[in-house]
C-alpha cells in the first residue's frame, strides 16, 4: 500500500466504473449523426428497435461480468502487481422500479469482489445507489428518443434529499458487504452538485474521482483526485473487448505504477 512518506511520482489510480449498474440494461441510444466526408447528416438511430442494433447502438444492453470473469481480473492483476478501484453501484434498478441491493443481485460476483478487497487487489467506491433518475420511470427505454441523459444520478435540480438519500443508502449496501468503511465516490457519469459533495462528506466519504474537478461551493474534508492521474475505463469495455481487454491496458502504461484513487488521493493530501 502507497504510504504517506512516498511521492506520486509515476503513480496512476486504475478505476473500474458501472459495476452493477442498471444502466448496462436501461441506459438505451443509438447515434444520430452518420458522417458522408465533411457532412453529418441526421439519423434516425433512435426510432424504435434501431437503437438496439449494432454497430447503430451506442450503450445498452449489455451483460454484468460473471464472478469467473471477476476471478481473471483479480488474477490480471496479481500478475502486474497492480491495484483496482471498483466503482459499484449499490442497487440495481429492475424495470418495474424495484431496487435490489447488489449482493443480492449478484451475490457469486460480490463475494469475488469481496476476496479481490481482502487480497488487498482492490477498493470498492461508491457509483451511486440508482445511477439514473428514478422519478417517473425516467430510467426506462422509450420508443421514440434515447435516454443517456437520465442514466445520471446526482443532478442539481433533484431535491437535497434525494443526493443524502441515496448516498447513504449505497454506503449502508456496500460498507455492510464489504466490511470496511466506503471512503470513496465515482458521481455516475461526472455529474454531481454542491449538495451531493455536501451529502457525501456527511456519509464519511473522503476522495471523490470525476473529470471536472470540484464544483462551486464542495465542501470540506473533500479531496477531488487528480484526473489527470486516474485511468478510468468500464465493464462494458471489458464485456466488448474481452479479458485481455485489462492486460492491454495495463501494457498501454508500461513503467506506472496502478493504485487505488483513496491511496492517491492519501497521497495528494500529504503532499499539501
Amino acid at each position: 500500500m502507497a504510504s504517506g512518506s512516498e511521492s506520486v511520482g509515476d503513480l496512476v489510480a486504475l478505476r473500474l466504473d458501472d459495476v452493477g449498474a442498471a444502466s448496462k440494461q436501461h441506459e438505451v441510444y443509438g447515434i444520430t449523426r452518420i458522417r458522408v466526408g465533411a457532412l453529418a447528416l441526421p439519423f434516425p438511430g433512435n426510432l424504435l428497435w434501431l437503437k438496439y442494433l449494432p454497430p447503430i447502438k451506442r450503450w445498452a444492453p449489455y451483460p454484468e461480468l460473471t464472478a469467473a470473469q471477476w476471478g481473471e481480473i483479480l488474477a490480471t492483476l496479481a500478475r502486474a502487481g497492480a491495484r483496482l478501484t471498483v466503482a459499484v453501484t449499490a442497487g440495481w434498478v429492475e424495470r418495474d422500479g424495484r431496487i435490489v441491493p447488489f449482493p443480492v443481485k449478484f451475490p457469486a460476483q460480490a463475494r469475488v469482489l469481496r476476496e479481490g478487497l481482502d487480497r488487498g487487489l482492490l477498493e470498492i467506491a461508491n457509483h451511486g445507489y440508482t445511477h439514473c433518475v428514478m422519478e417517473d420511470g425516467r430510467f426506462r427505454p422509450r420508443l421514440f428518443s434515447g435516454n443517456r441523459p437520465d442514466h445520471r444520478e446526482f443532478y442539481d435540480w433533484l431535491p437535497e434529499s434525494t443526493h443524502r438519500e441515496h448516498l447513504h443508502a449505497a454506503q449502508g449496501i456496500l460498507g455492510s458487504w464489504f466490511g470496511v468503511p466506503i471512503e470513496t465516490l465515482v458521481p455516475p457519469g461526472n455529474v454531481l452538485a454542491p449538495k451531493t459533495v455536501a451529502a457525501a462528506a456527511s456519509v464519511g466519504i473522503r476522495f471523490i474521482s470525476r473529470a471536472g474537478g470540484a464544483p462551486v461551493g464542495a465542501a470540506a474534508g473533500i479531496t477531488f483526485v487528480d484526473s489527470s492521474r486516474v485511468l478510468p475505463f468500464h465493464d462494458r469495455d471489458v464485456v466488448r473487448g474481452g479479458l485481455g481487454y485489462l492486460g492491454r491496458l495495463l501494457d498501454s502504461r508500461r513503467g506506472a505504477r496502478f493504485a487505488t484513487l483513496s491511496e492517491l488521493g492519501r497521497l495528494q493530501v500529504a503532499a499539501r
